[in-house]
């Protein structure tokens, strides 16, 4: 992204004409998103992030609040707070003033997950206001050759009904989405796989490429090179169809596995209380940020994509996920370390 300011050095002599489309594109931003035109400049909008700086998610949020924060005099920052399976960063935007200045990166962790995992928390997610949908992100069934030599989900199928103690497989820890998507394959294809939680992508990649482990569900953008390197295979993405800039890997869903149309995703969310004309002006400024061709390009980089929904649509989507996750959680009995 090529940055908005420019050294003094370079600058041109600004024409009249200039000027004046300079005042109305000024103008023009202020009437999209009136909310954070009016805002106190001391108190910039603050996006919650549940994950270390670096990583897809917290890319997602800090190319929405750099265009967030071109389009009006106030600043948009993002503040990483991660741990506890992101309740650390729910529990602070909870605690926050319910005035519109603070949001919520939130995915089916939070949104899904924890009540279930945990036991206890002390926020309520239902409570929370539907934003905007960052995008989505699909993870990929990938192995390791070498110890298994599936070319497609019914080989790998096959495979593992044929290991009684199972094939082993790696997630970001118990209760972590790749953990329960994983085990909704092994009750749909009635297979029984072996967990071994780790902490974070990373080491867990490390064990697959070196035979320690067998399988796993890791994002696109972390499957691909390795991918495309033939150190590991890619055998099934956990979307509806395939996607445009992974044709060679078809999904689930394709495979004949409906249930696993599991895409990793995530949307900003508002507190309980925020006025209503604010919030609405949040959804407003969220939408358009990512319909922004930027925002669009980044998120394909990361093999992702843009799905908006209404608020009502994502209500019905959020009871859904709930569901699916609370009796999932029951199944296989996992609990929160």
């Amino acid at each position: 992204m090529k940055s908005p300011f420019v050294p003094s050095s370079v600058r041109q002599p600004v024409s009249r004409r200039r000027l004046l489309q300079g005042a109305l594109a000024g103008t023009l931003a202020q009437i999209a998103y009136p909310v954070l035109a009016q805002s106190p400049a001391s108190r910039p909008l603050k996006l919650i992030v549940p994950f270390a700086a670096g990583g897809p998610t917290d890319l997602m949020a800090r190319t929405i609040a750099s265009i967030m924060s071109e389009r009006s005099p106030r600043q948009v920052i993002v503040e990483n707070k991660p741990g506890a399976g992101g309740n650390i960063a729910a529990v602070a935007f909870a605690a926050a003033p319910a005035d519109g200045t603070s949001l919520l990166v939130a995915g089916q962790a939070i949104m899904a997950i924890n009540k279930a995992l945990y036991g206890t928390i002390s926020y309520d997610p239902e409570g929370f206001a539907w934003v905007g949908a960052l995008g989505s992100l699909p993870n990929v069934l990938v192995t390791n050759p070498n110890t298994v030599p599936a070319r497609n989900v019914a080989e790998f199928v096959a495979l593992a009904r044929s290991k009684p103690d199972g094939l082993s497989y790696g997630s970001n820890g118990i209760g972590s989405l790749a953990h329960l998507s994983t085990e909704v394959f092994a009750s749909a294809a009635s297979v029984k796989f072996l967990h071994v939680p780790y902490q974070g992508v990373a080491p867990q990649i490390s064990d697959l490429l070196s035979g320690r482990i067998d399988f796993s569900l890791i994002g696109a953008s972390s499957a691909a090179p390795l991918v495309s390197g033939g150190r590991l295979n890619a055998l099934a993405l956990t979307s509806a169809a395939r996607m445009a800039s992974l044709p060679g890997i078809p999904s689930f869903v394709e495979a004949g596995y409906p249930m696993m149309d599991i895409p990793v995703w995530f949307a900003i969310f508002a507190q309980p209380g925020v006025p209503a004309p604010v919030l609405q002006e949040l959804r407003a400024a969220v939408t358009a940020a990512t319909a922004n061709p930027t925002y669009i390009g980044e998120i394909e980089k990361q093999f992702g994509q843009v799905n908006p929904l209404t608020p009502e649509q994502a209500q019905l989507m959020l009871s859904r996920e709930r569901k699916v996750w609370t009796e999932t959680v029951a199944r296989t009995g996992a609990k929160a370390n």
